[in-house]
């Protein structure tokens, strides 16, 4: 059997596709049709740019896993599992240079490309389309830190450890659009010994919103001027009932965040261990997974 009708038996089984990908057929398709423009256009901007190219745009060796609806399907993949190139490689029994470069080069078209135009994102790559026309504006932010594990660094290792995990680990901060629990942006990666507050704090990053939006956040900013933040226990005091209480409210609104955070961890290339090197790299990673995140949401709550 041919590579390119192998990676098809898999679009026929639903159950396993969606086990392997976290995304149903009719999800997948509607993440190709919105990425394929994008993807030729890239491509051709790319072979193009050759200087001492002898041959058309469109000739030479195509892809070993043929048309883009497969190099998709194993750009989700790599973000779904923790596996290696050399494993997935000899799962859809090609090179491994055949994963690594579709990979790649997908990456960056899914990283901005279903999170709303806030001022917490860079310049975008993407025009973003229809799907998100009918969002009101932001309103308020839930804010939280987030650790991703990393293997022990060689050098400066103090840096990268955390004292909360007991482990050495990178991390960013999310902010989360309490209405519509969309992903509205996450923060450059840090080394995992800087706490939460000091993080936001030597950034600025959520002060690239606007004063007119509020911002929510746990005890881990506590201090943060206009931010609403639950009560503080005082230093041998006592909470009343009623402070409790609104903890409790406050503590079922900020939760949404932690959903959030769970929803872009399921994809367990950040979600476990990260191998990848590269700072650069792993942001975008970081960013394809919270991406894909939203648009299972917004495909789920019929916005797509």
């Amino acid at each position: 059997m041919k590579t390119r009708e192998y990676v098809g038996t898999f679009f026929s089984k639903p159950y396993l596709f969606r086990r392997l990908t976290t995304l149903s057929l009719e999800e997948f398709e509607i993440l190709r049709e919105k990425l394929e423009p994008a993807w030729k256009e890239s491509e051709r901007k790319r072979l193009s740019a050759r200087k001492d190219r002898k041959r058309k745009v469109g000739q030479g060796r195509p892809y070993e896993l043929g048309n883009f609806k497969n190099l998709l399907f194993i750009t989700v993949i790599y973000l779904r599992t923790n596996a290696s190139v050399e494993l997935l490689s000899l799962l859809m029994r090609v090179d491994k240079d055949a994963i690594r470069r579709p990979v790649t080069r997908i990456l960056p078209l899914i990283q901005d490309r279903f999170i709303p135009d806030t001022p917490l994102l860079r310049k975008r790559i993407n025009t973003l389309d229809e799907l998100l026309k009918d969002f009101p504006e932001l309103k308020d932010a839930i804010f939280d830190g987030s650790e991703f594990p990393i293997q022990r660094p060689k050098h400066r290792q103090k840096q990268s450890y955390s004292g909360k995990k007991k482990r050495h680990t990178k991390k960013s901060v999310i902010a989360l659009d309490k209405k519509t629990k969309l992903i509205i942006g996450v923060s450059p990666p840090r080394r995992g010994n800087i706490h939460d507050k000091k993080q936001l704090e030597k950034t600025a990053w959520d002060k690239q919103l606007p004063t007119s939006v509020g911002r929510y956040g746990d005890l881990g900013y506590y201090g943060m001027r206009g931010w609403h933040l639950p009560y503080k226990k005082p230093k041998g005091g006592i909470l009343t009932r009623w402070q409790k209480t609104l903890n409790k409210r406050f503590a079922k609104e900020r939760i949404a965040v932690e959903h959030g955070i769970r929803g872009i961890k399921i994809f367990r290339r950040v979600g476990e261990i990260i191998t990848i090197k590269s700072d650069e790299l792993f942001s975008t990673t970081l960013l394809a997974a919270a991406n894909l995140s939203n648009f299972k949401r917004l495909m789920r709550q019929g916005l797509g």
